[in-house]
């Protein structure tokens, strides 16, 4: 693979840029994209690993210090804090300015193994709030689209390593400080995971034929048991996801919380301890006799203050109560009622002839009229249908509100004119707290805003800490569930008759995926060696270090540095420079052998290295490590004479202008012989 040309529109710190790469030979191998810091080298970085990796998985979409992973959305149109897009901001502030869509593009192309052209465009287009975006390859005149064209680009350079080709000359260190988390695509990178790949089809297969000879029943219960272990699994991975963006976003909060709470120290006027120790033990002890009152308040007056509120009407209804009973109680109220209740019966059985209609009308009438002789109330007054009975009951209450009122009321106004009175000694006491806090610098405003940060981040943090600690139960519950439901699944797989020629075939293929799965632990056993030996070399060729001796590198290809008696030494001990140059010759170690032709791009590519490794980087490194190899130095990085180690193998110069920080633009520069 030989890149020909980069095409960037309006993709990070770039507006239009083109860089033809088509110049390097064998013997002029190098590319060098000069830039200042903040002009656009990283810029061109990203925009070559978006395009082959894109941006499905969320390790793609991580951004940051401590990284974080963002959503689709946020990694296209900036989350309006520490990332601002994918689409460059002049590009989409003068888009939305006309109310027009702008797109944003990466176009490269590359000469395959088979010397055809190979053109890829990811492009993504933006309106307002919402975009799209899509993927196309062409090549010899085929066009693909979608999961079809991203197929084209793993088999080019599988995304899992693109980190490996395409990096951050300082961001490899951590290849050397690695405790086994690189292993399988460290693997892949030295293509020796085809066997694991075959191990793991057989052994698929060899399930299948099992489950093809087990009864119907058992197979039901079979199925069930794999889907609920699949959701297990499932749980798992959504659980460690979540738990590791809460992580990130703890880590980012947490140092964000040191910094507001060192500048509220800053701003504190220094009162002794002792001095806000009496004024927040006067706090509290005030905080807590409101609780108090405020405790007996609920208790007590919400039940009554109607009634406390509105004495005069309590006694004018007791007056009118006593009054009723007193109606009721009468001998014509006796009579007439004692009529009222009967005379329809006697009109009845006196005059059978009348209708019920008609005896009813006659009843009411002659009740009326006796009543009015009689002169007893029948509907008049407040009370005038409520029954004795009830009556009875509610004028007890009302005779002790009556007498007990007055008092009541006096007590439940103190309650409330204590609990304000504690309010009043809560405000004051927390005035003086902040006082001592802030003293007369003038600052109070600022450490009021300062302290409520510090509340709000607090807060925020013990939220996530709750929110994690539900994710880590629910991973907890289901890798218990993922442990019960796989002995279930096996002990379902026993059960079966292993007679079948299903379960011979099943045997077979197992015996045949131990015997592979035998060969490729050799073959890795093998290459790890020769990568060592040949990561050892590379190592002598850019450092000369009189510490160092060897390095080591087991199965999980996890560097460990010896001294020349064979004592091994502490990473932690290594500089930074030194763990660079290490994990550089490990990757060139491993792309010699692993015999692939993919180009290197190499941002900040001398890093914290010192100048006499640096030119060991120039002499021996940069010239051997592929056949095109496109480097983005700062003039600080490569001076003069660093340019002059490169002499001869540098077939073009390009240099990143950049004005305003959001309009990258490339120049192509004379190449000159130094």
């Amino acid at each position: 693979m030989k890149l020909l040309r980069v095409r960037l529109e309006n993709v990070f710190a770039y507006r239009e840029a083109d860089f033809d790469l088509s110049g390097t030979t064998p013997d002029k191998n190098i590319v060098l994209i000069w830039g200042r810091n903040g002009m656009g080298k990283t810029s061109f970085l990203n925009a070559m690993k978006l395009l082959f990796t894109g941006m499905e998985k969320t390790e793609f979409r991580r951004v940051g210090f401590p990284p974080v992973g963002l959503s689709a959305p946020q990694y296209v149109l900036g989350d309006g804090s520490r990332w601002t897009g994918l689409v460059n901001r002049e590009a989409r502030r003068r888009a939305l300015t006309l109310g027009e869509p702008v797109t944003a593009q990466i176009i490269v192309s590359w000469l395959d193994n088979a010397g055809e052209t190979v053109t890829a465009t990811r492009w993504w287009t933006v309106d307002a709030d919402d975009f799209t975006n899509g993927l196309v390859v062409e090549r010899a005149g085929d066009r693909k689209t979608g999961l079809v064209a991203q197929e084209i680009l793993e088999d080019t350079i599988p995304s899992d390593l693109v980190r490996f080709f395409f990096f951050d000359g300082e961001d490899i260190k951590s290849l050397a400080e690695s405790s086994g988390s690189y292993q399988t695509d460290f693997n892949r990178l030295l293509r020796i995971t085809f066997l694991d790949d075959l191990t793991r089809e057989l052994l698929a297969l060899s399930g299948d034929r099992k489950r093809s000879g087990l009864e119907s029943s058992l197979r039901r219960a079979l199925d069930e048991a794999q889907a609920t272990l699949a959701k297990a699994r499932t749980v798992q991975l959504e659980a460690r996801e979540a738990i590791d963006d809460l992580d990130a976003q703890l880590g980012i909060d947490g140092v964000e919380l040191r910094r507001v709470q060192i500048r509220r120290a800053n701003l504190s006027s220094g009162a002794s301890e002792a001095q806000r120790k009496v004024v927040e033990d006067q706090l509290k002890e005030a905080t807590r006799q409101l609780a108090l009152v405020t405790d007996q308040i609920v208790r007590e007056l919400p039940k009554d203050v109607p009634v406390l509120a509105n004495l005069g009407l309590v006694r004018q209804a007791l007056t009118a109560m006593n009054a009723r009973m007193t109606q009721i109680g009468s001998a014509e109220t006796t009579f007439a009622e004692s009529v009222s209740n009967n005379l329809e019966d006697w009109i009845a059985e006196g005059c059978p002839a009348l209708s019920t209609g008609e005896a009813t009308r006659l009843a009411s009438f002659i009740v009326g009229r006796m009543r009015g002789l009689l002169q007893v109330g029948g509907g008049e007054g407040l009370f005038s249908n409520v029954s004795p009975a009830v009556i009875e009951k509610i004028i007890g209450r009302f005779e002790s509100w009556s007498m007990a009122g007055d008092a009541l009321r006096s007590t439940r106004a103190r309650l409330l004119i204590e609990a304000y009175r504690h309010g009043n000694e809560i405000e004051k006491l927390r005035r003086d707290l902040f006082t001592l806090e802030v003293g007369a610098n003038g600052n109070a405003e600022e450490f009021r805003a300062v302290s409520n940060k510090v509340a709000e981040l607090e807060d925020g943090i013990a939220k996530q800490n709750q929110l994690k600690g539900q994710w880590s139960a629910r991973l907890t519950e289901a890798a218990a569930n993922e442990t019960k439901w796989a002995a279930e699944v096996k002990k379902l797989e026993a059960s079966q008759d292993q007679v079948s020629q299903a379960a011979r075939d099943s045997k077979f293929l197992q015996k045949a995926a131990t015997a592979l799965t035998e060969i490729g632990e050799r073959i890795k056993t093998e290459t790890r060696q020769e990568l060592e030996q040949l990561l050892n070399e590379k190592f002598k060729l850019i450092i000369q270090h009189n510490l160092i001796d060897r390095i080591g590198l087991d199965e999980g290809y996890v560097l460990t540095f010896y001294e020349k008696g064979g004592k091994a030494i502490g990473r932690t001990s290594l500089s930074s420079g030194m763990k660079q140059l290490a994990a550089t010759a490990l990757l060139w170690a491993m792309k010699e052998i692993a015999g692939t032709d993919v180009p290197v791009i190499i941002d900040t590519p001398l890093g914290r290295i010192d100048r006499e490794n640096q030119d060991h980087l120039l002499r021996a490194y940069y010239p051997a490590l592929s056949h095109q190899v496109v480097i983005l130095p700062t003039n600080a990085e490569i001076d003069d004479r660093k340019l002059q180690l490169l002499q001869g193998k540098v077939a073009q110069h390009y240099s990143i202008v950049n004005e305003s920080g959001d309009a990258a633009r490339v120049e192509q520069r004379a190449l000159v012989e130094v």
